[in-house]
């Protein structure tokens, strides 16, 4: 940490005090001093040159993303610890990741990255990597993260909450204190909001959804401090026994199953612990897959993603068209820009890729049909787009598919959407 820094830093520390506590207060100090030593150290050993990426602890605002992207591996090592921590040891706080982080960096997410790499060269006929000894790097890169290293979602709630705010039925919110950063009731609160924000889809009168809301008033008693649940054995057991459609708890020495476990969980000795944070993921991914299953649900989707993309288009001046059928063909996005005509296809198919770890050949003939499919698609615009040029009196067209869910092709007509807006700089569509 740099010496000018201090006076902010102190300044934050204050802020935070007296925002909230002093617990809070020292806890970011100690997270801000182990940042900054873990960075320290990455640059001595070149670690941030290996993992090839702009990724780094140099302040706050970096920490933030570094750490996001790390989150699902913080996560997955949760229930491992227990199973295979051996030795009386006890590590102190303050020294907690610069422990655990190297770990993370140079073991579990080289691991996830060599299995999309295997992914890839499934997808890929000439793909390769080339290594001076130190660094290895491909030649196709892929990643199928959005925004804040999350995992895309066929409708999130954001999206429902701002692009279908007509069909969004209010509900009433409990309480949080304002001196606290995470409460129990934020997880009450995010089933209020799917329940209201997908009323349409009668996502309240799910079994799932009833089962979660008796779970959680079931486990309210065994809060402490607003923010930690501990549950004895035996009591969790007979709440497990309880809701046996809901999977609380998983205990392995298998990383990857770790990694593609949403339990909220983990059992130490006699007791199941488990954060207002776990339980609030759980909660929401539980809620977000049983919709999946809705098929009013997965077309809605459609029409949604497709005013996603055109809320894109438009900030970047494209001129949306009111074509949506000609002679009884459907079209999704026809768009001018430029004075040529932009014709965009949507495609909102579910396509799991986070689960690489567990069978990358078939998540890969997954991509293939998909890819296929989308080639299939193009073709079909391209034999029908005389109805396009003829409607809006030019001749110039270009025709895409934009894939919600990220596939693996070097076919540049196929955008995937977390690249869309890059897609439009790097094509100087601006």
């Amino acid at each position: 940490m740099e010496e000018n820094n201090l006076p902010n830093f102190k300044y934050i520390l204050d802020l935070l005090e007296n925002k909230f506590n002093k617990k809070i207060s020292q806890r970011f100090m100690q997270i801000a001093m182990m940042s900054s030593a873990i960075n320290a150290s990455y640059i001595k050993c070149g670690v941030y040159n290996l993992q090839g990426n702009s990724l780094n602890l140099d302040n706050i605002e970096n920490a933030i993303d570094f750490f996001q992207s790390r989150r699902l591996y913080y996560v997955s090592v949760l229930p491992l610890i227990p199973q295979m921590a051996k030795g009386s040891k006890k590590i102190k706080y303050i020294d907690l990741l610069n422990f655990f982080q190297y770990c993370i960096d140079s073991c579990l997410v080289g691991i996830t990255s060599a299995y999309f790499k295997l992914l890839i060269n499934k997808c890929i006929s000439d793909y390769e990597i080339t290594s001076d000894g130190t660094i290895a790097k491909g030649n196709f890169d892929f990643s199928h993260l959005e925004s804040f290293f999350l995992e895309p979602e066929r409708l999130s709630l954001l999206d429902q909450l701002e692009l279908r705010p007509d069909i969004v039925i209010q509900k009433t919110m409990l309480p949080k204190s304002d001196n606290k950063i995470f409460s129990f009731s934020e997880t009450a609160n995010a089933m209020s909001l799917y329940e209201g924000a997908f009323h349409k889809y009668k996502l309240d009168k799910s079994s799932i959804f009833k089962e979660l809301s008796l779970f959680l008033y079931d486990i309210a008693i065994y809060i402490e401090d607003d923010f930690n649940i501990v549950i004895e054995e035996t009591d969790f057991e007979k709440i497990s026994q309880k809701y046996k459609s809901l999977k609380l708890s998983i205990q392995t020495t298998d990383y990857f199953v770790a990694l593609n476990s949403k339990a909220p969980f983990q059992k130490v000795g006699n007791y199941y612990f488990s954060t207002v944070v776990l339980l609030t993921r759980f909660v929401t991914n539980t809620l977000s897959t049983s919709l999946l299953k809705n098929r009013t649900f997965q077309i809605h989707s459609g029409f949604v993603f497709e005013d996603k993309v055109a809320s894109i288009l438009k900030k970047f001046n494209f001129e949306l068209t009111d074509i949506k059928r000609i002679n009884r063909k459907e079209f999704d996005l026809v768009t001018i820009k430029n004075g040529e005509i932009y014709n965009f296809q949507c495609k909102n198919n579910y396509y799991d890729i986070s689960t690489v770890d567990l069978d990358y050949n078939k998540i890969a003939k997954l991509n293939n049909r998909l890819c296929n499919y989308y080639e299939k698609a193009l073709t079909k615009e391209i034999n029908r787009e005389n109805l396009i040029k003829d409607k809006l009196g030019i001749q110039q067209i270009y025709h895409f598919v934009i894939s919600r869910y990220p596939v693996i092709t070097r076919n540049e007509k196929i955008i995937n959407f977390n690249r869309l807006e890059n897609w439009l700089i790097d094509k100087n569509l601006i």
